[in-house]
């Protein structure tokens, strides 16, 4: 009977792992951009941090649900992850606030911050009785030797080779035309109930055209309002297009409300400034685009020696 609740919860905590690690893989950049926000990592270095952290919450998945040496590492190592995980929720928590996804199973199954605590608080119950009650081996130890390398060398193909680093998304977006006028007099228009509080129409702007409904703008929304974050002195703003029942959702999820923006009410102008392809990012100078660029473009150093020019 002790053997059965052993397998039973090694075998359901092993699966959570797994679940976890799979849902955080498409898309990955918002749990990238964590390790940005937090200060332990820079944007180039994050996503293959990023990949390694979930490949080896897919390594641990695998030795929970194959009861491979339970005692003398893998309870140790999942309630040290977990832990880990629990930390920087409630660090989220105290900085932000328990608002937006906890990112425990990426963008598929949304949870609190506080949720997320909770959840990692049953697991770490659950591998502390798996400990107490394990006291016996379904594995030899020269069995071993072979299927614990083969199985991180699984898991570390699941981080990097399911999800590439410097994936490009299909985008219909010609990022080459350059060097024309941005009818912006349209954001200002008397037709929109909402206009920009300050003036795009001079100097230098970084506009981010985003949809409150589409997933890549949000995850855009996010990682430019870490960089805001980093250098509030970056000139970002954002032209937002959709429902204004949908703005608190967007801003919850993304962080991204201390950003300047406004709302565009109605598509024709929205296409005549924006396009129709999204998310998009302009470098504005004077109204005119001297740059622009898609998600997996989007860069803080590149944007701080544009405006230092």
């Amino acid at each position: 009977m002790k053997k059965a609740i052993v397998l039973l919860l090694s075998a359901s905590v092993g699966f959570l792992f797994i679940i976890s690690s799979i849902t955080k893989i498409y898309p990955m950049e918002p749990f990238e951009f964590q390790f940005v926000d937090i200060g332990i990592a820079n944007w180039k270095t994050a996503p293959y941090l990023a990949r390694v952290f979930i490949s080896l919450e897919f390594f641990l998945g695998i030795l929970l649900v194959l009861n491979i040496a339970i005692r003398k590492f893998t309870i140790k190592f999942a309630i040290a992850l977990l832990s880990v995980f629990s930390f920087y929720l409630l660090y989220k928590i105290i900085s932000v606030g328990n608002t937006g996804n906890c990112g425990c199973f990426g963008e598929y199954f949304k949870m609190s911050p506080l949720e997320g605590i909770i959840k990692n608080i049953v697991l770490i119950i659950s591998c502390v009785l798996c400990y107490l009650l394990s006291d016996f081996s379904i594995w030899k130890n020269q069995h071993l030797k072979f299927v614990v390398p083969l199985l991180l060398l699984i898991s570390l193909c699941i981080g990097f080779f399911l999800y590439p680093i410097n994936i490009q998304y299909s985008s219909s977006i010609d990022t080459a035309r350059v060097n024309y006028k941005v009818p912006l007099d349209l954001m200002y228009s008397a037709t929109q109930k909402e206009r920009p509080n300050i003036e795009l129409r001079q100097g230098k702007h970084i506009v981010a055209f985003l949809s409150l409904t589409c997933s890549h703008c949000r995850v855009a929304a996010q990682k430019l309002a870490i960089i805001h974050k980093r250098n509030p002195a970056l000139p970002i703003y954002f032209a937002l297009n959709g429902n204004k029942k949908k703005l608190p959702t967007f801003f919850d999820e993304t962080h991204s409300k201390a950003i300047p923006h406004n709302l565009f009410l109605g598509p024709e102008n929205w296409i005549k400034v924006a396009g129709v392809s999204l998310p998009i990012v302009m470098y504005l100078e004077n109204s005119i685009v001297v740059k622009k660029c898609i998600l997996p473009e989007i860069d803080q150093e590149d944007m701080e020696v544009w405006m230092a020019k």
